[in-house]
């Protein structure tokens, strides 16, 4: 599940830590727990450009506001479902100059760096001062990469592919995600169904229904949790998390009139993304609640499961 903080500045993910009362997700006894793991972690900044960064061709950042950002990560255990090769991509796009106009093409030195690391958890400050006490080394850089120059030939899109491996002994979580499930791409009224599923989460949150807004989102936060699977209480918090924030007065602000279909996962996903200059690149769904004035974009992926005709969300 990926909640987009949106702005014309900036978009970041946000997942704070609330109280509230809801009864637990049954799927948290399927969870494996190990006493310690891998986490792996993608830092990225940018230099005049927008950007998609995805892992195993699934969406883990993207940015289509104003201004540079740097320093930023985001985990990618979820993204992560079998050891061996994981493939990334880099997409990059024509930089936004004021609110509504985006340049006509990537700057010559536009760029995306990025890098992976994993490192053991949980580890806290005093477990990695006496690891480097004792000289054992608790973190690793697995991938270094930056897009390549771009010239001086005027371009609009670019898009450049790397990897890293994951070995068998760093993954210790069982995630199946959109692996199994059916290609969507195809799929008759695929757009019906998919412009449905909004309206009905958008109804939702309108309504406050915390039950449903937890259903709607439990896989997703079952897999997020299984994937970090040292924290006995992921999964509880994310869903507080969730079930508190459901019930949040809101404004659906920056109505899209125009949105597309973009499908990831080889197929097996899709969401919706906005055209209209303003919001482009973002969710049609972007609401404002009166404790936090930043507003979020309400991004998520959709896929069917084998055996189903259902649309749900996985990230």
């Amino acid at each position: 599940m990926v909640g987009i903080y949106f702005s014309l500045q900036s978009c970041a993910q946000n997942k704070k830590e609330k109280e509230t009362t809801v009864t637990e997700n049954k799927t948290m006894d399927n969870i494996e727990y190990q006493k310690e793991g891998m986490l792996f972690r993608l830092k990225y900044e940018h230099t005049n450009c927008s950007y998609e960064i995805l892992i195993n061709d699934m969406p883990v950042a993207s940015h289509f506001g104003l201004g540079e950002r740097s320093g930023l990560t985001v985990n990618l255990n979820q993204y992560i479902l079998q050891p061996g090769k994981q493939e990334v991509t880099i997409r990059l796009y024509p930089s936004k100059k004021d609110e509504t106009v985006f340049a006509p093409t990537l700057s010559p030195d536009s760029f995306v760096k990025i890098e992976i690391s994993k490192n053991k958890e949980p580890m806290s400050m005093l477990d990695q001062m006496n690891a480097r006490e004792k000289g054992q080394q608790y973190q690793w850089q697995i991938l270094d990469y930056q897009t390549p120059k771009l010239g001086e030939k005027p371009q609009n899109f670019a898009e450049y592919k790397t990897s890293f491996e994951v070995g068998n002994k760093d993954i210790n979580w069982k995630i199946e995600g959109w692996s199994k499930s059916q290609n969507l791409i195809n799929t008759p009224n695929i757009r019906q169904q998919v412009d449905a599923f909004y309206a009905d989460f958008k109804k939702t949150l309108e309504e406050g229904d915390q039950q449903k807004y937890v259903s709607m989102l439990k896989q997703s936060i079952h897999e997020e949790a299984a994937s970090t699977p040292w924290n006995k209480d992921a999964e509880k918090d994310l869903t507080k998390t969730m079930a508190d924030y459901a019930v949040e007065k809101r404004n659906f602000i920056y109505p899209c009139k125009d949105a597309e279909l973009k499908f990831y996962g080889d197929g097996k996903v899709v969401t919706l993304v906005c055209k209209d200059p303003q919001t482009y690149g973002y969710s049609p769904l972007i609401s404002k609640t009166a404790k936090n004035m930043m507003p979020k974009a309400h991004t998520f992926y959709l896929y069917k499961p084998q055996g189903s005709d259902k649309l749900e969300i996985i990230r």
